[in-house]
């Protein structure tokens, strides 16, 4: 069962992706399901629910902007605070009921770096992110092997076409997100997809450059 875990909805400022989209889309590409995933919000993730598709899975999430870079909050919907530090970020996801990941830890704009990942208390670690060069995703997957850590997949998609691109496969019968979440800090998943190519890297560095530079040189 395929499920891309990191997919932003039109409830992202830079997405243009509608919850309706996503879920017709995916279903249409053989998935099973997806973690909704919004800059600071489980908009995304509440709107998703509330569709109420039995032949889909809706895991809700936030993708919360920490002190030190971004913290996926997978399986709650309740807010958490942005800007806090890295390790109260992941506490307050835990005390939420939720699950912490580290995504594109690699990544210059966004990303936690490696030492922010090593001395917290992460449950899983992004390992191939479809936004994210190969040299990244490579050294990711190291980190979550290194750490003894399961590795999650997902497309990181802002908009249609890429949806899909990376993703994470779950045991038949993992009909719930309870189960997914189970799935994940088992280690009982497996991980595949691209990494991103170089005509996309061009357009995503003048982007992300725009951005930030737009944002006073802050992370998002």
């Amino acid at each position: 069962m395929r499920f891309d875990l990191h997919v932003h909805t039109d409830h992202s400022s830079d997405s243009e992706n509608s919850v309706r989209d996503i879920v017709r889309i995916l279903k249409a590409k053989g998935f099973s399901g997806a973690v909704f995933l919004d800059h600071n919000s489980s908009e995304g993730g509440k709107e998703a629910l509330s569709i109420g598709d039995k032949e889909f899975v809706v895991i809700p999430g936030i993708e919360v902007s920490s002190s030190e870079g971004h913290i996926l909050a997978l399986n709650i919907i309740e807010p958490v605070p942005r800007d806090m530090g890295v390790a109260e970020t992941i506490d307050k996801i835990h005390e939420l009921g939720g699950i912490a990941v580290a995504p594109h830890p690699y990544r210059y704009w966004s990303g936690l770096g490696e030492e922010n990942v090593l001395r917290n208390d992460f449950d899983a670690i992004e390992g191939i992110n479809a936004r994210s060069s190969p040299g990244s995703n490579k050294k990711a997957m190291r980190l979550a092997k290194k750490m003894n850590l399961p590795a999650v997949a997902g497309s990181d998609s802002h908009n249609n076409e890429s949806l899909g691109d990376a993703y994470t496969v779950f045991p038949e019968g993992t009909d719930s997100a309870e189960k997914a979440i189970e799935a994940i800090v088992a280690g009982s998943i497996e991980v595949y997809g691209n990494s991103r190519t170089k005509r996309r890297t061009v357009a995503y560095v003048s982007k992300s450059v725009t951005e930030w530079l737009g944002r006073g040189m802050k992370k998002m």
